[in-house]
């Protein structure tokens, strides 16, 4: 009889699926993916035909527990913005390819993808956070409380010899890099969603699905931003981030975009990314 439930257990351990985070923890590297979505800042047409392009490219990045690390960049095409710019990039002739130059540079646009390039990282391995470069063990060891954390990554960011970093004056980027770039446990992330919304200027609002939306906002005379996260609750990763800028009363499009991203384990290797 105790042959009979040896050999039932061993059966069962044999078809018991991995646990999710138990599979995520074998996979070789931590790749993020942020495509882009933004308007050109400058019209393009000639004569009485100018129309706004809206530009769509794609970012990865990958990194191994040994802290090398690969990114890849793609440009995924620009398309006229609105059924008007259609309208007039229709009485331009329709072109497939633009061209400009400004300050000394030649800027190219196409409605087709560019092939895209994927380099390994400069430098030795590791992580950068702030002044410093980490390791994966001293990344996973990071504080899940979120004071603990704060002075952590003020310590980060500090240099020798200099006063402490004003975190008051940081912004929320600096908790970000700990909610998609970096490969931190879940602990870590939620500690810095914590921090992040308990930091001045910072509202949070329920954007459904589990997810909640911080928002930043920066005004002064002649200038606006806001600089909206989406976080997913159940992982504590970012999956969105919209910067909007007004200057003088005018969107400043070099400032203004949409992201959307995705991070995670994966065993898929360093590559161009996708054409779509």
């Amino acid at each position: 009889m105790r042959t009979l439930i040896a050999i039932g257990l061993a059966a069962l351990t044999a078809v018991a699926p991995t646990p999710p985070a138990q599979a995520a923890a074998e996979k070789k590297y931590w790749h993020t993916e942020t495509v882009q979505v933004m308007t050109h800042p400058r019209q393009v047409g000639s004569g009485a035909n100018k129309y706004w392009l809206v530009e769509r490219d794609v970012m990865e990045t990958w990194s191994t527990r040994d802290g090398r690390s690969w990114s890849a960049y793609r440009a995924l095409g620009a398309k006229p913005k609105s059924a008007a710019d259609v309208a007039a990039w229709k009485r331009d002739g329709s072109p497939k390819k633009w061209s400009y130059r400004t300050e000394g540079m030649l800027v190219e646009l196409s409605l087709e993808p560019e092939k895209g390039r994927v380099t390994p990282a400069r430098g030795g391995p590791g992580f950068i956070l702030g002044q410093t470069r980490l390791t994966f063990e001293e990344l996973q060891a990071a504080p899940t409380d979120p004071e603990g954390l704060k002075a952590w990554v003020q310590k980060l960011y500090s240099t020798p010899g200099e006063p402490p970093f004003d975190m008051s004056k940081s912004g929320p980027t600096i908790y970000e890099n700990l909610m998609h770039r970096l490969p931190v446990p879940k602990g870590v992330r939620e500690a810095a969603y914590k921090a992040l919304s308990s930091t001045p200027g910072i509202t949070v609002a329920d954007a459904g699905k589990g997810r909640k939306k911080l928002t930043y906002r920066v005004a002064k005379p002649g200038h606006k931003m806001r600089l909206d996260y989406v976080i997913d609750t159940t992982t504590w990763l970012v999956v969105s981030s919209d910067l909007d800028t007004v200057d003088n009363g005018r969107q400043l499009l070099a400032k203004t975009w949409t992201m959307d991203i995705e991070s995670g384990w994966t065993d898929d290797e360093p590559a161009v990314p996708a054409a779509s």
